[in-house]
C-alpha cells in the first residue's frame, strides 16, 4: 500500500508518465479526478495527501475545509485566482503554481498576436480563402486600421514578471520600443532588460500597443477600464494574454466600436468560455483565441513534472519552490509580490 494518495483533478486523464516518476520517488499512488461541483471536489478530494488541479478546476475555502491531511494543492498552470489562498494559508496547506514553465508560450502567443494585429494576417487569409486576391483593392485600403509597420513603434507592458520579460526582447528584436509598468519589480531587473519603468498613467498615450501580463487581483481587477482606454492613443491596440477581468469588457467594445482603439487580441476574456453572443465577436478587428497561449507540448510536459516535482518535495517534509502563499505564517500574500508575478 502507497504512503500517500495524490489526486490529480482535471478533464484530462493524467499524464503518469510525466508525473509518476517524482510521485513513485515518495511512494505516491496517482488517482484521478475530473470533479463537475464542488461536492464531487470534496469527495474526490477529501483523503488526498496532495492535490494537482489541471485546467480551471477551482478550490473553493468550502473544497479546502473537507480535506483532511492534504499538505499541498499544486497548479500545472500559473493563475492562482481560482483558489481561496487564505482557505489554504489557514488549514496550512502550501499552494503552488508552475510559474515560469510557460513564459515562453505566451511570449510568443503575444507576438504573434501583435503581428496578425499589425500586419491584418487573419482578414488577408480570409480574403484568399474565400477566392479573393485583395493585394491592390479599394476595400484593402478602406479596411479600418489599415496595415502598420511594427519597427518604430512602441510597446506597452502591463507587468514585467516572467512573461513580460520574455515578450520584451523578442519585440526588441522586432525594432519596437518596449516601456513597462510594474510597481513592485526591483528597478534593477527593468535595467538589466534595458526597458524603462514608468506609471501606468504616463504609458497609456506614448504606446501603439498595451500588452498586459499582470494577475488577476482586487487591484488588477478592470484596471484597464473606460477612463484608462480613453488615455491610450488613438488608433492604438490592446493585447490580453493575462485573465480576462483585466479588461473592462463593455469599455473595450466601445473604445473599439467608436474607433479610438484600431484593434485589440485577446486570448482571455469574461466569462470564459466567452458568451456567443459577446458583442466583442461581432467586430472585424478584434482577434480571439481560447485561453491557448500557454499551450504547446513543451510547456504541457514542464508543467505537468513540476507540480508533481512540487508535491514530491512537501510530501518528503521540504517546501516547494513556488509556494504563492505562506502557511505556517497563515499569510496568503506570493513571496514574491510583484504587478507581473505571472
Amino acid at each position: 500500500m502507497s504512503r500517500f494518495r495524490v489526486v490529480f483533478c482535471g478533464a484530462i486523464e493524467p499524464p503518469r508518465p510525466l508525473l509518476e516518476p517524482a510521485l513513485n520517488e515518495v511512494d505516491a499512488e496517482l488517482v484521478a479526478a475530473n470533479p463537475r461541483t464542488a461536492d464531487e471536489l470534496v469527495a474526490a478530494t477529501r483523503d488526498a495527501d496532495a492535490i494537482i488541479l489541471h485546467g480551471a478546476v477551482p478550490m473553493p475555502r468550502e473544497a479546502f475545509a473537507a480535506l483532511g491531511r492534504c499538505r499541498i494543492v499544486a497548479r500545472t498552470g500559473v493563475g492562482v485566482d481560482r483558489i481561496d489562498l487564505a482557505a489554504a494559508a489557514e488549514r496550512g496547506i502550501y499552494v503552488t503554481n508552475a510559474a515560469g514553465c510557460n513564459a515562453i508560450e505566451v511570449a510568443e502567443h503575444t507576438i504573434g498576436l501583435l503581428l496578425a494585429l499589425a500586419r491584418k494576417i487573419v482578414r488577408m487569409n480570409a480574403y484568399v480563402h474565400a477566392g479573393r486576391w485583395q493585394r491592390h483593392s479599394a476595400e484593402l485600403h478602406a479596411y479600418r486600421g489599415r496595415v502598420r509597420r511594427v519597427t518604430g513603434q512602441t510597446l506597452g507592458l502591463v507587468g514585467l514578471g516572467r512573461v513580460g520579460r520574455q515578450v520584451a526582447p523578442r519585440a526588441k528584436g522586432l525594432g519596437l520600443e518596449v516601456l513597462a509598468v510594474d510597481p513592485y519589480l526591483d528597478p534593477a531587473i527593468a535595467r538589466g532588460l534595458d526597458v524603462p519603468l514608468v506609471a501606468l498613467d504616463d504609458l497609456l498615450p506614448r504606446v501603439d500597443f498595451l500588452s498586459l501580463h499582470c494577475p488577476l487581483t482586487e487591484e488588477t481587477r478592470h484596471l484597464i477600464d473606460a477612463r484608462r482606454l480613453a488615455q491610450m492613443k488613438p488608433g492604438a491596440y490592446l493585447l490580453n494574454c493575462a485573465r480576462g477581468e483585466v479588461v473592462d469588457p463593455a469599455a473595450l467594445y466601445q473604445a473599439l466600436v467608436d474607433g479610438h482603439l484600431a484593434g485589440a487580441a485577446l486570448d482571455v476574456t469574461e466569462p470564459e468560455p466567452i458568451n456567443p453572443d459577446n458583442p466583442l465577436l461581432t467586430l472585424d478587428n478584434v482577434l480571439i483565441t481560447a485561453h491557448t497561449a500557454a499551450n504547446s507540448d513543451e510547456s504541457f510536459a514542464d508543467c505537468q513534472r513540476h507540480a508533481a516535482g512540487e508535491v514530491a518535495l512537501v510530501l518528503m517534509g521540504e517546501q516547494p519552490t513556488t509556494a504563492v502563499n505562506q502557511p505556517w505564517l497563515h499569510a496568503h500574500q506570493p513571496a514574491e509580490r510583484t504587478f507581473g508575478g505571472v
